[in-house]
């Protein structure tokens, strides 16, 4: 009996040390995923203050160089929708960055090939080129 007795104490002691090294374990893995999202959060407000603080200067420059490119290529009103100077409007639009072809319709046009085409900006490259419509 007392062989069984033993047996069980060290079964007992075994199953206590395997629950404990279990707590720490995951104790250790909420520790290391609390760091992991303190330091995404931390990356994100550095990203967010440098973008920021960059665009500051960015519309400063914008704003200078889209009035004087709106008030070269305003010349009183608007153009007619899908005219060439409706689609340099358009152009001028996207690549300055003001708010004229958010507010006007984006100009189309139907193609030899009987197709409909969509005038798109790629702000990448900083050009604009014709898409085709599905």
């Amino acid at each position: 009996m007392d062989r069984k007795l033993v047996l069980v104490i060290v079964i007992a002691v075994i199953v206590i040390a395997l629950g404990i090294f279990a707590a720490l374990s995951l104790n250790n893995v909420n520790k290391n995923n609390d760091a992991a999202v303190n330091n995404t959060t931390t990356v994100v407000l550095n990203v967010t203050n440098v973008t920021s603080s960059n665009a500051t200067e960015d519309s400063a420059q914008q704003s200078s160089s889209s009035a004087q490119k709106s008030s070269s290529s305003q010349s009183g009103s608007n153009p007619a929708y899908n005219s060439e100077d409706y689609v340099k409007r358009w152009d001028q639009s996207q690549q300055s960055g003001d708010s004229w072809a958010y507010t006007h319709s984006q100009p189309t046009k139907k193609g030899e090939d009987g197709h409909s085409y969509k005038r798109m900006y790629d702000p990448n490259t900083g050009e604009s080129y014709w898409g085709y419509m599905y």
